[in-house]
């Protein structure tokens, strides 16, 4: 029903004008239609309602066609009606009887056909709009689906997307993981060869101290023996005395290298009287002064936390004298409930920028003396600080009180001031 009624509707929709020919067949089909539908009711109307029809045709084609197709259609249709039905017929003469009918009918045709121009614009106008609206619609349509053809599309590259991402993710969480492990197995292995390391240096410090040192001893015996015989040699007393001053020496020097590799102090007295021995020791050997600021009585720390802060000590201390071009440095303790911190300071030149960056970059860059400090302090479960500028460094340990053994450790600070 909707079809044939679109169908019906389509028949009266206004010709543009670009379609003459369309238009003015229109008029001639419509004024041949007329003379004929005039002549089937000729046996009801006839001699009355001749232009009927014609009236029909010239309002239809004023409508459809326009103003010039409707003129020639009411023109066709007056002179087929003139011809063929109002006599005298077959003559095309005007009685005077048909003159008010003739005028009448222009005159009705002309209002038809002014009317039908009228509507015709006005649907014109309507057709045109509505064929914007409706090419509109249809564009607009179009472009929904083809959005949604993008959504769509969109939608299935984000899942194939995501699913390799997922799928990368999980890789990278095993690498991430694998890598981990691997980092933590370093870790425990560096800190197992410190460990091994520090019973290494006990046990040279010791056999330096029960062999090499009780050797120099014995000789040192047996020198002062042999002054005694010599007394009456002069020329062999000169020579003993250089003996004796080399042995001592020696001595000397075997007893600092045993001490620096495992001082007995740090196991008997503990950290505060080997770190005053070793700073007095060091402050002579390098001319730097050192000033050492350590609590006369405090609660020792375990055994294995007094070895980390001794061996810190040691490595700071180290640095400043070949790095920093400094003439004093400073050693402080500090103890509270919880905490034992130690920070050694220097007025030397500091460490550069760029080396301060890749100690904060990276651990690789860090070196052997500052990654040995910091896997020690991170075993014991503390905190390992860099301080520096132009105007000097700080090397600032913080370890707990409350560490039960080296395995114990929790996390582990790092950072570059």
């Amino acid at each position: 029903m909707i079809g044939r009624s679109t169908k019906t509707l389509a028949i009266f929709s206004p010709l543009q004008d670009r379609f003459i020919v369309r238009r003015f067949a229109l008029a001639l089909a419509s004024a041949v239609l007329a003379i004929l539908l005039r002549w089937l009711l000729d046996p009801v109307l006839g001699h009355v309602a001749f232009y009927a029809t014609v009236y029909m045709t010239v309002a239809f084609c004023a409508t459809v066609a326009g103003m010039v197709p409707a003129a020639l259609n009411a023109i066709l249709g007056f002179a087929g009606i003139f011809y063929w039905f109002i006599d005298p017929r077959h003559s095309l003469s005007i009685p005077r009887s048909e003159i008010h009918g003739v005028v009448g009918f222009f005159l009705v045709s002309l209002v038809l056909i002014a009317l039908g121009v009228a509507n015709r614009n006005k649907q014109l106008k309507l057709n045109a709009t509505v064929l914007a609206l409706t090419t509109e619609a249809a564009e607009r349509r179009r472009a929904e689906q083809e959005l949604q053809q993008a959504h769509r599309e969109l939608e299935q590259r984000v899942r194939e997307r995501t699913a390799e991402l997922t799928q990368a993710l999980g890789s990278l969480k095993e690498e991430i993981s694998v890598r981990e492990r691997a980092e933590e197995q370093l870790r425990h292995l560096s800190v197992r060869l410190m460990a091994l390391q520090d019973q290494e240096r006990r046990r040279i410090a010791r056999d330096l101290h029960d062999t090499a040192g009780q050797t120099l001893s014995a000789i040192k015996m047996n020198l002062a023996m042999l002054r005694e015989l010599t007394k009456r040699q002069p020329a062999l007393i000169e020579l003993v005395k250089d003996l004796d001053s080399l042995t001592n020496e020696a001595l000397q020097e075997v007893r600092t290298s045993s001490y620096l590799l495992h001082p007995p102090l740090l196991d008997e007295a503990g950290f505060a009287s080997a770190a005053r021995w070793f700073v007095d020791g060091f402050s002579k050997r390098s001319g730097i002064v050192v000033t050492c600021t350590i609590p006369q009585q405090f609660e020792r720390p375990p055994a294995h936390c007094e070895l980390v802060l001794f061996r810190v000590l040691q490595e700071s201390l180290t640095n400043v004298h070949r790095h920093s071009g400094a003439s004093a440095a400073s050693v402080l303790l500090v103890s509270d409930d919880s905490h034992l911190t130690l920070e050694v300071s220097d007025n030397g030149t500091g460490i550069p920028h760029d080396r301060l960056a890749r100690l904060r970059e990276s651990a690789d860059h860090s070196g052997v003396g500052v990654s040995g400090m910091r896997e020690r302090v991170r075993e014991l479960g503390g905190e390992l600080e860099i301080r520096s500028d132009p105007h000097g460094t700080t090397v600032s340990v913080r370890v707990p009180l409350a560490t039960s053994s080296p395995a114990s450790s929790r996390s582990f600070g790092f950072s570059v001031a």
